[in-house]
């Protein structure tokens, strides 16, 4: 079986309205998605859960529909909240459950919130739901990494936690072996601390890419098509390229919902 999550021309989304509009891409190594919010970043990871309805195109993992995939243990893990929506149990009992469930290490899930500062009494105390919406990012991000699974998904998992923290989760994800990990975020920033990774850039639906994260590190954003490219990205303000050399540095955007302000000439 071909190894990787890959989609072809995948139309996909919710409620009948495609969020994904003939999206591309082949995760194979640690991977990051990079796109503004509402670009569809998010309903590709659901959709690889199985989260989202497929209209037309093709998902696999490792050659596997991910329909005939969906819940197969030790393939795919995730940080996304509605995962884990299983019982109203504690959070701590809700991780011993799961981690049970998935083959998964409950010790080396609570030594990852610890180091975050996420306390085993605290889980003991409240369900996942009467975490801060950053204890609940840690949470959730932790037992997907612990999970042990073939591919981890994490969505935004540096959101809503404090500058310290966010470089530490960012460290501890990077330093994570054994998956092929993807990162899901806006954020231009840590394009400097994942030069290693493979990027995809998706906008309004449709994935560009891969690139290389040093490369994408220093480069700038020129509006219309420019020949010496990396990648040309088409959008329903107009075409945008990311050169070399030149433009507005990519990482000075900090978000790239800031592109469609290049745009517009902001």
């Amino acid at each position: 079986m071909p190894p990787g999550i890959e989609a072809e021309s995948l139309y996909a989304g919710y409620g009948g309205e495609a969020i994904l509009r003939g999206l591309t891409a082949k995760i194979e190594g640690d991977t990051l998605i990079l796109g503004p919010n509402g670009s569809g970043k998010t309903t590709l990871v659901k959709a690889v859960l199985g989260l989202a309805s497929i209209y037309s195109g093709t998902l696999s993992v490792d050659g596997i529909d991910v329909r005939e995939a969906y819940g197969s243990p030790g393939l795919v893990s995730s940080n996304l909240e509605e995962v884990y929506r299983l019982l109203s149990l504690d959070s701590l009992r809700l991780a011993d459950l799961y981690m049970d469930l998935v083959g998964g290490s409950l010790d080396e899930a609570l030594a990852l919130m610890e180091s975050l500062g996420l306390e085993r009494g605290l889980l003991s105390r409240r369900s996942p739901w009467e975490l801060s919406a950053g204890q609940r990012r840690i949470y959730t991000t932790a037992l997907a990494l612990a999970s042990r699974a073939k591919y981890v998904l994490l969505d935004e998992p540096m959101e809503g936690l404090d500058p310290s923290r966010r470089v530490r989760m960012l460290d501890i994800i990077k330093s994570r072996s054994g998956s092929v990990k993807a990162v899901v975020t806006h954020e231009t920033w840590v394009l400097k601390a994942l030069r290693g990774w493979s990027v995809y850039l998706i906008f309004e639906g449709r994935a560009y890419g891969p690139v290389e994260a040093s490369s994408l590190a220093s480069a700038g954003i020129v509006t219309g098509r420019a020949a010496d490219s990396l990648v040309t990205i088409e959008t329903e303000r107009g075409a945008f390229s990311i050169v070399p050399s030149g433009g507005k540095p990519v990482t000075e955007l900090l978000s790239l919902d800031r592109v469609y302000e290049v745009l517009a000439g902001f």
